[in-house]
């Protein structure tokens, strides 16, 4: 198992995969549930993509966000003109594009 969890997109997960991170893409509704499962995995680092961050329920986030471990951060949403992988990745990466 992966020790960093990213829950979005295909596109969005796609840097972090090639990183070597494990990638959930759940359904909206299933969001609550893919994060529980990766919680439950136990890594050191769980990335969220922010539409599926507004997915889950806000008990389970806010107890998730208050616990030393794992650290969970919301990936914001890519600028509509974010159209390749690379400026994606580097978006992603707080890189300026």
């Amino acid at each position: 198992m992966s020790d960093v969890i990213v829950i979005g997109t295909r596109l969005a997960a796609l840097p972090f995969q090639l990183a070597g991170a494990s990638v959930r893409t759940p359904e909206p509704n299933e969001a609550t549930a893919a994060f529980r499962a990766a919680l439950e995995a136990e890594p050191s680092l769980v990335v969220v993509a922010a539409e599926f961050a507004a997915q889950i329920s806000p008990v389970v986030f806010a107890q998730a966000r208050r616990t030393a471990r794992p650290l969970v951060l919301v990936l914001p949403d890519a600028p509509a003109d974010v159209l390749d992988v690379t400026r994606l990745a580097r978006h992603a990466l707080g890189l300026r594009v």
